[in-house]
């Protein structure tokens, strides 16, 4: 079972107690509050633990990071703004699935979770809330119960002073439906606002137990906290080396303090006292008379907190504080001040990408014989996305598509959802989980290669994060691993390095390296292609992958004649590159339409009746010639006109029922740029 801790309150009633840290993290025995619950709750038997946070949360999420430290599982639902506790429970949704275990992140209840579980499941309520009594239900209010059933909350007020009563202990077993009765972003109180519906429907139990219980909202309380806490340190000369080793694997605290009757103090046991005491031949069943040291240093009350910490720099790691009377009051714990981690957020954009020619050549069956060329230009429409460094070692993704996936940096699972970006992560193993919101101007499988811009882009970002510095190649390079190494997804190389490196490229693929060749285009040769050039959806959409499989299929059963058709598309690409340089921008057209004839000879799935019907149009009102981008099937077209024909293709088009889509070129690559927030 999961257990979600409250722990987003702001503790203003403990202000003048703490000193720059949340009321979640109030120092007690040298250890945060909340240390002390998730001791409780491993001890308990669960560990995978949820912290709902938002006041100071980078001070928790620092200290706890993804719980490594304490063998437990910690995941951080983190509110932008205050939700409260319906609100918080709401916001955590995502990782809440089954029967879960909430507490609050300011109370401490030594309830027996399994026998509460029992009773929950007898009662068949959506939740149990456990109950203790108390003879200060002024500070809490009154529950009244009938037949396991909460049947009434009465609020705190000073006329139930001196009464014993039953109270809230602030520990919950809830059933996920409770949360659908919780609308989102809103601040909603489990306690006012959600307890009294479920109540008139008879779906609130009650669960009284008699174990130790204490909230630690008031300096009283807190104060008492920690007296209490101290006495769990104490033990009697007479208990046995094993004793104290129980102890100390049950606290999480690496000191006994033996007393006598009167807490005074006798000696000190530690674990280093433990290994030294058992390597000179002493047995587990031996008195701590026998294990401890005997006046240990120690400090008095009356000693300013100047001594102390003179004390404590020593080398000191644990310093009783006694009175006159050798009577233990506290003790001081060395620590190392805990740096606050920040989490910063990373955002960016990659541009998609037009090929004029060479597209197929760009495939390791085939350059790898017999070398490849592409000649590409990317467009200023982009995938974009902002990544978010965790604490946790958890991913969550939201795409603009409405899909939404949550899973472990550390436990990759390819199951069809977002399997091109955890090949990346596995590749790229960060040390840390992160957020990553994507949206794209074009819906992927449309030929505009957004799966390699969107693989670059993760790259980048996590690179970012990582401090890794990798340069185009590199960055390229992963993402293309990601996806036909890592994935087995078929399809070439040049999208990838398109979209890191950005503007006009003629590219060269050998078995040994890429080699990227940036074409340096006057403004007016781009300014000109661009009034040239058409960009319409021709409809549908393909996965890429399988088209690649299909051509390659046909090519090994072809290859003599498919191996002089690339070599044709390999000429063309470089002719349209020297056609740019040369501003011979009319031949290009025509070269397009070869391109486009050619490559539907190499394999005929690449094209559908819709697709040629939509071509002829586009000859027939105008355009040059032109080529579907991308692997075929669907996507989009790109003809080539002159100018003063754009209004009337574009007119035939969208008559036709089409979209046309305007762009200009983009020069820059992927680009990616730290921001403060979301």
């Amino acid at each position: 079972m999961k257990a979600i801790i409250l722990a987003g309150g702001f503790g203003n009633r403990l202000h003048g107690e703490l000193k720059d840290v949340p009321k979640p993290m109030a120092p007690v025995l040298g250890k945060p509050f909340l240390e002390h619950q998730f001791l409780f709750l491993k001890e308990q038997g669960i560990t995978e633990i949820i912290l709902a946070v938002h006041h100071m949360s980078d001070k928790i999420k620092s200290y706890f990071g993804s719980g490594l430290r304490w063998a437990l599982d910690v995941t951080y639902s983190e509110e932008d703004s205050p939700l409260g506790t319906g609100g918080a429970l709401k916001k955590a949704q995502k990782y809440l699935n089954e029967t879960f275990l909430v507490l609050n992140g300011d109370s401490y209840c030594q309830v027996d979770i399994k026998e509460m579980l029992e009773f929950h499941k007898r009662n068949k309520g959506l939740i149990t809330a456990s109950l203790t009594k108390t003879n200060e239900p002024e500070h809490y209010g009154k529950v009244e119960v009938s037949a396991d059933k909460i049947v009434n909350f009465i609020e705190k007020n000073p006329n139930l002073a001196g009464k014993e009563e039953l109270i809230n202990a602030g520990v919950y077993i809830v059933e996920p439906e409770v949360l659908n009765y919780i609308e989102v972003d809103k601040n909603i109180s489990l306690e006012k606002d959600l307890f009294p519906r479920l109540v008139n429907e008879g779906l609130l139990s009650g669960f009284i137990h008699e174990g130790y219980f204490i909230d630690i909202s008031r300096p009283e309380t807190y104060k008492k906290f920690r007296e209490d806490a101290l006495k769990t340190l104490f033990m009697s000369q007479n208990h046995t080396l094993a004793d104290a080793m129980r102890k100390m694997t049950r606290s999480g605290m690496d000191i006994i303090l033996v007393v006598d009757e009167k807490d005074r103090l006798l000696g000190v046991v530690t674990e280093r006292i433990i290994h030294r005491f058992l390597l000179r031949g002493g047995k587990l069943d031996d008195s701590l008379e026998k294990v401890m040291v005997r006046d240990p240093v120690k400090a008095k009350t009356s000693d300013d907190e100047t001594k102390i910490q003179e004390l404590l720099l020593t080398g000191i790691q644990r310093l009783p504080i006694v009175d006159e009377e050798n009577v233990v009051k506290a003790v001081e714990f060395r620590t190392e001040k805990v740096k606050t981690e920040n989490f910063p957020v990373v955002r960016g954009k990659a541009p998609l990408r037009i090929s004029f020619a060479g597209g197929g050549t760009d495939l390791p069956y085939f350059f790898e014989k017999h070398g490849g060329v592409v000649m590409s230009a990317t467009i200023d429409k982009y995938c974009h996305a902002s990544m978010v460094r965790r604490a946790d070692s958890k991913v969550i993704i939201n795409s603009d598509t409405g899909e939404e996936d949550i899973f472990d940096s550390k436990k990759i699972n390819y199951d069809g959802k977002f399997d091109l970006i955890k090949a990346i992560v596995n590749i790229m193993k960060p040390d840390f989980g992160f957020e990553l919101y994507i949206h794209n101007d074009i819906p992927p499988g449309r030929g505009l290669g957004s799966s390699a811009s969107m693989a670059v882009l993760v790259v980048s970002l996590l690179s970012h994060l990582q401090n890794s510095n990798y340069d185009d190649y590199k960055i390229a390079e992963i993402a293309y691993k990601a996806e036909r190494d890592e994935l087995k997804i078929k399809g070439g190389w040049q999208d990838q390095y398109a979209a890191v490196s950005g503007g006009f490229n003629f590219m060269e693929f050998n078995p040994e390296k890429t080699i990227i060749y940036p074409l340096r285009l006057k403004p007016d040769v781009v300014h000109e292609l661009n009034e040239c050039l058409t960009l319409c959806y021709a409809g549908g959409s393909h996965y890429s992958s399988d088209l690649h499989a299909v051509q390659e299929k046909s090519f090994s059963e072809n290859e003599t004649e498919a191996v002089v058709k690339l070599n044709e598309l390999k000429i063309l690409a470089s002719k349209i590159k020297d056609c740019l340089l040369t501003n011979d921008l009319e031949t290009i057209g025509k070269m397009l339409h070869e391109s486009w004839e050619n490559k539907k000879k190499l394999n005929k799935i690449v094209t559908n009746s819709e697709i040629d019907n939509l071509y002829e149009l586009g000859l027939r009102n105008g355009a040059y010639g032109g080529r579907l981008l991308g692997a075929g099937g669907g996507g989009y077209i790109l003809f080539f006109h002159p100018p003063h024909k754009k209004s009337k293709l574009k007119k035939a088009i969208t008559d036709a029922g089409r979209e046309v889509v305007s762009f200009n070129f983009e020069f820059n690559g992927t680009h990616i740029y730290p921001v403060k927030g979301k």
